[in-house]
């Protein structure tokens, strides 16, 4: 079962959303309530919950600002929010924090089951990977070394938007980082963090070019939590800014190497 946080300012709304919702059904189990933010916060530390529902608007820290923590230091904690207020702009800001979907109050079973359904699915094939992540050798390629260097780029590819460190994949791969730096360098070409950047940039290119997302919500959706820097690995590697990208519709760039 995956663990669920309530967080809502309301005691009424927090008894009816963990009553009568089927959340077992759907493979989840409330893990705890919260009256704001920043008790939702204490106890995500505490209790390490899957899931995090929260209302928006809340005393001492709202609920966007609970998913922008959450974005910084709980990086796998999935976030949903739920609201009476049918706002468009707390829809783009939950963009920016990886929000995985918003419920109006009062919260219909339907859109809840479907909601919650996804998360678990997500968090099923997470699990999937992580588990896999941490077996090079269940990769089949031309050696082990090839192999550490193939599950990380795989790590990569579905861990971007989050905050990735060489460190960190080299503790899951259960390899010296510094052992593991060398071999990505000598296997790749290129340093881990360069790769890491040209995977993101790429990512931004096609959302520049096929959504309507401000930049900047485009730079936190890629992993650049500073986006001063996102423009500055930006032009590095294209050449030109993310904006001049975009009015240009791709055309006024060449990417220099191929990830």
């Amino acid at each position: 079962m995956f663990k669920v946080l309530i967080a809502d300012d309301e005691a009424f709304i927090r008894e009816r959303v963990v009553n009568n919702m089927p959340w077992e059904e759907i493979g989840f189990e409330v893990a705890g309530c919260a009256s704001d933010g920043e008790i939702a916060l204490q106890m995500a530390r505490e209790s390490h919950p899957d899931v995090i529902l929260t209302d928006i608007l809340m005393p001492n820290m709202t609920g966007l600002e609970l998913a922008q923590c959450l974005k910084g230091e709980f990086p796998h904690i999935k976030v949903a929010l739920m609201s009476a207020y049918d706002d468009f702009q707390y829809a783009k800001e939950a963009i920016r924090f990886g929000v995985k979907g918003y419920l109006l109050k009062p919260i219909i079973r339907d859109e809840f089951i479907e909601l919650f359904q996804g998360v678990a699915n997500d968090l099923k094939q997470e699990a999937g990977r992580s588990t896999s992540s941490v077996n090079p050798l269940a990769v089949k390629t031309n050696g082990d070394r090839n192999a550490y260097v193939a599950v990380a780029k795989q790590y990569i590819a579905e861990n971007y938007t989050e905050r990735i460190k060489l460190e960190d994949v080299a503790e899951r791969l259960h390899v010296n980082s510094n052992y593991f730096s060398t071999l990505f360098k000598r296997e790749t070409g290129k340093n881990f963090i360069d790769y890491l950047n040209e995977v993101r940039i790429k990512e931004s290119m096609n959302l520049l070019l096929h959504t309507d997302y401000k930049v900047f919500e485009i730079s936190m959706s890629v992993g650049y939590g500073n986006f001063s820097y996102f423009n500055k690995i930006f032009k590095r590697l294209s050449g030109v800014t993310p904006q001049a990208y975009r009015e240009s519709g791709g055309s006024a760039y060449r990417f220099k190497e191929d990830t």
